[in-house]
Parts: C-alpha cells; sequence; structure tokens
C-alpha cells in the first residue's frame, strides 16, 4: 500500500476538491466565485498556521529557502488568483460546462509541462491511462455540455474559449512549480501554508484595487450559512486536497497526480445526485467505468 500513496493521496485530494465544489455552488448562488474564494482563503490560513505549530513546532515555515518561496508563492498566485480569474471569465462567456470540458484536458498539459521544464518522463502504460481518464472525464462532461442550454456555442465567442485555454494552463503550470516546492520531502503543510499566504496577499490586493473588500465582507457578515459554507470549503480544499496534492507530488510525477486529482468530474456524479438531486444518465455511468479502467492503469 504504501507504494501507492502518491496515487491514493492524488485521488482523496480530488474526492475533497468535490466537497469544496459543492460548498462553492451552494454559496454561489448569493455572492461570486471570487468573492467565495476571498473570504474561505483567510480561513484556510488560520487553520494551517495552526496545523503548523501543532505538527511543526512553529506558526510559520520560517526556514523555506528563497526558492521555495517563489516556486510554491508562484503556484499559489497561478492557482488562486490567474486561474481562477479566467475560468470565471470563462464561464461567464461559454458556461461552466464547456469551461469545464476544456480544463479536462489539464492533465495531458502538465505532463507535457513537466516533461519540458523537470525532465519528467512517463511509461507507456501512464500515457495510456491518462488519455483514458481524460477520455471518460470528457464523455461525462460533455453530456452535460449539449443539454446546458445557456452553454455558448465555441464559433460564436473565442473570448471565452481562449479564456478558459488560459485558466488550464495557468493551472498546470501551477503543479509543476508545486512540484519543485515540495521536492526533497519539504513538508506539504508548510508549502500549502506558503501557497494559501501568496494567494492572499494577491487576491486581496485585487479587491482592493477594485473596491470590493467592504461589499465582499458585509455579504458574507451577514449571512451565517454562506460563512459555514466557505469555512468547510476552505478546509476542504486549500487545506486538506491542497496538502494531499502536495504529498502526491512528492512521490508520483506531475502529469499522474493532475489525472487522478481531476477526477472530480466523476466524483461529483453521486454527491450531485444525493445533494442537488440530479439524474445519473447511462452515459454518466460509461465514463465513470473508462475512467476507472484508466486510474487502474495508472496504478500499474
Amino acid at each position: 500500500m504504501e507504494s501507492y500513496i502518491g496515487e491514493i493521496t492524488a485521488l482523496l485530494a480530488a474526492f475533497s476538491f468535490s466537497i469544496t465544489s459543492v460548498c462553492y455552488t451552494l454559496s454561489g448562488r448569493k455572492i461570486d466565485a471570487i468573492t467565495s474564494l476571498a473570504m474561505s482563503l483567510p480561513v484556510s490560513w488560520i487553520v494551517l498556521i495552526f496545523i503548523h505549530q501543532l505538527r511543526l513546532g512553529e506558526f510559520f515555515p520560517t526556514t523555506a529557502t528563497l526558492d521555495r518561496w517563489f516556486y510554491l508563492s508562484a503556484s499559489g498566485i497561478l492557482a488562486f488568483v490567474i486561474s481562477s480569474y479566467f475560468m470565471l471569465n470563462a464561464y461567464q462567456q461559454i458556461g461552466p460546462r464547456l469551461t469545464m470540458l476544456i480544463a479536462s484536458f489539464a492533465p495531458v498539459l502538465g505532463a507535457i509541462l513537466a516533461w519540458i521544464f523537470l525532465g519528467q518522463t512517463l511509461p507507456s502504460n501512464s500515457w495510456i491511462g491518462i488519455v483514458i481518464v481524460v477520455f471518460g472525464i470528457v464523455w461525462v462532461v460533455a453530456e452535460r455540455s449539449q443539454k446546458k442550454k445557456t452553454d455558448i456555442e465555441i464559433g460564436e465567442n473565442r473570448r471565452g474559449i481562449i479564456f478558459s485555454c488560459l485558466g488550464t494552463l495557468a493551472q498546470s503550470t501551477a503543479f509543476v512549480f508545486s512540484s519543485q516546492g515540495v521536492a526533497d520531502g519539504f513538508p506539504p503543510f508548510s508549502a500549502t501554508l506558503i501557497r494559501t499566504t501568496a494567494g492572499i496577499i494577491v487576491l486581496w490586493g485585487f479587491l482592493a484595487m477594485q473596491g470590493d473588500m467592504h461589499s465582499t465582507m458585509t455579504v458574507v457578515r451577514n449571512d451565517r450559512r454562506i460563512f459555514m459554507q466557505l469555512s468547510v470549503a476552505a478546509i476542504s480544499g486549500p487545506v486538506i486536497a491542497g496538502t494531499l496534492l502536495l504529498l502526491s507530488l512528492q512521490f508520483i510525477p506531475v502529469g499522474v497526480s493532475t489525472t487522478l486529482s481531476h477526477t472530480t468530474a466523476i466524483i461529483l456524479i453521486p454527491i450531485s445526485y444525493f445533494v442537488f438531486k440530479e439524474k445519473i444518465t447511462l452515459r454518466a455511468i460509461v465514463g465513470t467505468v473508462i475512467a476507472i479502467v484508466g486510474i487502474a492503469i495508472l496504478f500499474t
């Protein structure tokens, strides 16, 4: 079992990300995604501070070298700010389903970037597994994309496609930077704390320039349910999922970790059935089976 710790932690990260997605979906009925992210990250930061003290005996990773700060800060900014900004704009232009469809190719892009910049190579069976998993995810998401009436066709808005591609590129690049940041056994909790700190500084700086800080805090302060949803998202996302993801990068290549952590769309199928009462279709079942076959290949 220990030989599969990287694969297992990546799948657990995907499951935790699915809980985060549900919480952001519920809070998104009243506030926008940038506001949700901006309010949840400080909660993540506070929780990480206490965990870091309990686990490592200090509130902050003061011994981290400058190069680790660079890689992990860049990863946090790319993931929490740049990717989020482009993805949110893509949602507005082409709808969430088509955006998710394009983002499904992040594992392949991540593997290519890791090969170019880190020299990470994958055996043929890993590439086969990645392609099968991505196909399974695309198969599931594409069905929803066809049924979503508010989605805009690709030819009608190239700007939305460009935003989605840029968001996916930023997300994949963040994986590469994270892999470098946690190299040589650097504690994942310390890495997550550095990423979150950088994300908060840049994201709240962006909100300050937009003049949205006061309105952002007022909305959440007046609705306890939203605060609870964002708190759960903060713990399940940056704290649990983020740490598990960084841990997986210490054991397996970027391409494999990215692929397994992107199975969130598959894991959301049963969760959406119970939480949002969405119907599970035959296509969703087939796509899940295909993805599971790909995951099994990645474990070999």
